[in-house]
């Protein structure tokens, strides 16, 4: 029996990293009970990384980059897409962050973010640096529109 996904590969990646971002979103959220911890940091920045790393993906993805499978860091994943996506994608950026940052600048933010996934998820055995989760927060969100500036009609 043979079995197929119902959407492209790009539409997997793209609701993927969506429903990351509402879990990272969720996470932020004060808790509903006393017995949940106040604020859920280090679930809420691992989902955040995985949801940027998700939209990035899905860019290569609809730019047909065949390489997008090898690498992992943000930094490489924004490094491979196409300088004009690149651009729009700094754009967007700029626009959720309120600033004017030049490549080299934005991809200084990227490596910031990048590990983020590895060092909050294994938490307990290395220690996490400082993640900015506006800088996470906005980079997920200018991706997406980038992403939906490009197939307009998932939005």
């Amino acid at each position: 029996m043979e079995v197929s996904m119902p959407n492209s590969l790009e539409k997997q990646l793209f609701d993927s990293a969506k429903s990351y971002y509402l879990g990272a979103t969720l996470l932020m959220k004060p808790p509903v009970s006393s017995e949940l911890p106040a604020h859920s940091s280090q679930p809420a920045v691992t989902c955040a990384s995985v949801s940027l790393k998700l939209y990035l993906k899905c860019l290569l993805a609809i730019e047909s980059k065949d390489k997008e499978d090898s690498l992992y860091s943000i930094a490489d994943l924004y490094r491979a897409l196409s300088e004009a996506t690149k651009k729009s994608v700094l754009g967007k950026f700029d626009e959720f962050s309120n600033s004017e940052l030049t490549s080299d600048e934005l991809l200084k933010h990227l490596g910031a973010l990048d590990n983020s996934l590895t060092k909050w998820r294994y938490i307990h055995v290395a220690d996490a640096k400082n993640v900015n989760l506006e800088d996470l927060e906005e980079m997920i969100l200018a991706v997406k529109a980038v992403i939906l500036m490009k197939k307009t009609e998932w939005d």
